[in-house]
């Protein structure tokens, strides 16, 4: 009857998610942030689901505040793991790793926290950068490490 993996959703091409299984998705997807998992537990493919993100504004907007609420639980699960004192004698490498693996889930986090808040939602809405605007953000952060790199070197800054 209900079968687990690719074997239990099959081919979705074309299939449109039913309501409960939008709901469902978006569940799942703000307790976990996972969309391929958030998709499995529906009973749809991830891609079914980003079909549908993009043909339905509505549910591209439910996205975005489910997956904004996911990452805030994991953000506050890390946080709370981060903040329990190690009991016992703990090496001082155990303990490197544990605040490095923090830092790096905290700092993952935020930079896809930073991605879907600027994402464009279909139909208009969301404050995504032009390419343009994009290119010239890049050539202005590249022109800098140009000039902090020959400032170092005790250059002047306009040799490139």
């Amino acid at each position: 009857m209900a079968q687990i993996g690719k074997a239990a959703i099959g081919d979705t091409r074309g299939v449109r998610p039913s309501a409960a299984q939008m709901t469902q998705f978006l569940e799942a997807l703000a307790e976990s942030s996972n969309v391929a998992a958030s998709a499995r537990a529906a009973g749809m493919s991830g891609n079914a689901m980003y079909r549908e993100r993009r043909r339905n504004a509505g549910f591209a907007a439910r996205w975005h505040e489910a997956l904004c609420e996911g990452f805030a639980r994991l953000e506050a699960e890390l946080l709370s793991e981060a903040l329990v004192a190690p009991s016992g004698n703990v090496k001082d490498a155990t303990l490197k790793s544990r605040a490095q693996k923090y830092r790096l889930g905290l700092a993952l986090l935020a930079a896809h926290r930073a991605a879907v808040r600027g994402a464009k939602l279909p139909g208009g809405s969301g404050g995504g950068a032009t390419q343009g605007s994009a290119k010239e953000r890049l050539r202005a952060k590249l022109d800098d490490i140009r000039a902090k790199a020959a400032a170092e070197r005790g250059e002047a800054g306009d040799d490139f």
